[in-house]
């Protein structure tokens, strides 16, 4: 198909999301800037996902709905949205998240003021299955705004683990032009957003909102790492399954792609300094082995696992503190359907 060509193009990559979609796409069409079009690349559902889609698209032409022959998993579907849009800014969006209304408006305000910038992104808030708030997490992505590349590069680094809804910002595509977008291993969204950070500065949007709503049937929720790996990547590849060894390798090769603005040395020494950690050579080990031996990977975890009572304690007890100073929040929570400003 010809490619959408708009100023601003939303990504929307689902498989079998009949469960969230319409609402994830009304809060979209619901946005105070209406210059975009959408791109929804449904990945061979098995569900309403196309009926619900198609309807919404005769109501609205700036929805593509495009339908792909197979699954190709979730990395290759969202380069797919990038593929055939042509824009100066490209946002992916998740099938079961809602927006404030002011959301792609305060970010492209953003954008266009600062030519550095290459992410605008707002604020995130939990919800539940039916829409109604969950506690805060202690954390959240800060702004990202260290003249040096090197710098930024280490700081996302450092919030690994903490830090992925920035991926659903608006980002400025000449940038996310020169990264390796999403390859097939689970948690390439890291890396993704390691490497655009090397190609600009973040601003962090506190008046806008990503309604980031947890269910069991997100990618999260999938325990086996072979599962994972299917979810992603379209096939049970247990090379692919070892996600901390793909992410090094990634990280790796990422440090050599950017001499025009870090010092290879430079980054791959952070590199290297995160991967000698500890815990992080522990999760090596075992992923090593478990492309040897996967019953023995299985015995050597369940010695180091804790129980989830165990794990929650001390969690709890351990809990980060805030990356970002705590604002008053008086955003409502959206009704089915709508979304008001934050």
């Amino acid at each position: 198909m010809n490619t959408v060509k708009s100023r601003v193009v939303l990504a929307m990559p689902v498989y079998n999301g009949a469960n969230f979609v319409e609402q994830a796409i009304l809060s979209i069409l619901d946005q105070d800037y209406a210059d975009f079009r959408l791109i929804v690349t449904d990945n061979a559902s098995t569900d309403d996902t196309g009926d619900i889609v198609r309807a919404l698209a005769k109501q609205d032409d700036r929805i593509t709905y495009v339908r792909n022959r197979e699954n190709l998993g979730a990395s290759r579907n969202y380069n797919l949205g990038y593929d055939l849009s042509d824009s100066k800014y490209l946002k992916w969006c998740a099938h079961d998240d809602l927006l404030s209304a002011n959301y792609l408006g305060e970010c492209v305000v953003a954008l266009d003021a600062d030519e550095g910038l290459a992410l605008a992104f707002g604020r995130t808030i939990s919800i539940d299955t039916d829409g109604n708030r969950l506690p805060p997490v202690p954390w959240d992505t800060p702004d990202i705004d260290n003249p040096d590349a090197a710098a930024r590069f280490e700081q996302i680094i450092d919030l690994f683990g903490r830090m992925c809804f920035p991926i659903f910002g608006l980002m400025r595509r000449s940038a996310l032009a020169k990264t390796d977008l999403h390859p097939s291993y689970y948690g390439s969204d890291q890396a993704l957003l390691a490497e655009l950070a090397l190609r600009g500065r973040w601003k962090r949007i506190e008046d806008a909102v990503l309604w980031n709503r947890d269910h069991n049937q997100r990618s999260l929720a999938i325990e086996d790492k072979l599962e994972r790996a299917m979810w992603q990547g379209g096939s049970k590849n247990r090379m692919l399954a070892a996600e901390h060894i793909q992410l090094l390798r990634h990280l790796w090769q990422i440090g050599g792609q950017h001499g025009d603005v870090a010092a290879p040395w430079a980054l791959r020494k952070i590199v290297l300094k995160r991967a000698v950690q500890p815990k992080q050579m522990g999760r090596y080990v075992l992923e090593a082995t478990s492309l040897v031996s996967p019953a023995m990977a299985r015995r050597m975890r369940g010695l180091v696992t804790r129980s989830p009572a165990q794990a929650a304690a001390q969690a709890k007890a351990q809990a980060a503190p805030p990356v970002v100073a705590p604002v008053q929040d008086t955003a409502a929570v959206p009704a089915k359907g709508s979304v008001g400003a934050a």
